[in-house]
């Protein structure tokens, strides 16, 4: 079964302009179509499993990185359009774990600041209800086994060329946690 390219609708942002969202979702869709791609191709190769196992293991590392790249996206897009402003039991765990909220966007932002391409994420271990910011390289490399993502925040530069230059991380940093839509990141946690 194919996957398709999810719909987002996104209010006027301040930061975030409408042509970088556009840009950036065409971007989003050609991992989705990567992904059913590579999908295609892996099933054409198994077919002849034996000649073919080298290729499919090769396909198979190639789909690690599409897969992600496209959900780390759509996790991105619908955490946005929000006003930033967060409330309710996740916000009562965020300052239980960070000590404040100001507290954890300062921690999110220095690691979303790291040099490189990349995600930072928020995460829950719910073995053990513990958040964790972490960073990832690319898509696939340094996720936390077993941890959940609760918001994601794409800091390839892709995300934010349109309206900032590579100097300004920062300010597109900024951009994005005061647009988040706190109720999708909330719901989430909640299943």
């Amino acid at each position: 079964m194919p996957y398709i390219v999810q719909p987002f609708n996104f209010p006027i942002m301040n930061g975030i302009s409408e042509k970088q969202l556009e840009i950036h979702l065409k971007l989003y869709a050609g991992y989705v179509k990567n992904v059913n791609d590579v999908s295609t191709k892996i099933d054409e190769l198994r077919k002849d499993s034996e000649t073919n196992l080298l290729a499919i293991s090769e396909l198979t590392r190639r789909y690690a990185f599409e897969w992600n790249g496209m959900r780390l996206h759509e996790l991105y897009f619908s955490s946005l359009g929000g006003d930033g402003s967060i409330g309710g039991v996740f916000a009562d765990l965020i300052i239980e774990q960070f000590g404040s909220i100001d507290t954890w966007k300062k921690e999110i932002k220095s690691i979303a600041m790291m040099r490189g391409i990349g995600w930072t994420l928020l995460v829950i271990d719910r073995l053990t209800n513990t958040l964790r910011n972490v960073w990832i390289s690319d898509h696939e490399v340094g996720h936390l086994t077993g941890c959940d993502v609760l918001f994601a925040l794409d800091v390839w530069e892709h995300a934010y060329l349109i309206d900032y230059i590579p100097a300004q991380r920062a300010e597109y940093i900024d951009a994005v946690l005061a647009n988040i839509n706190w109720n999708a990141v909330e719901d989430r946690f909640t299943k």
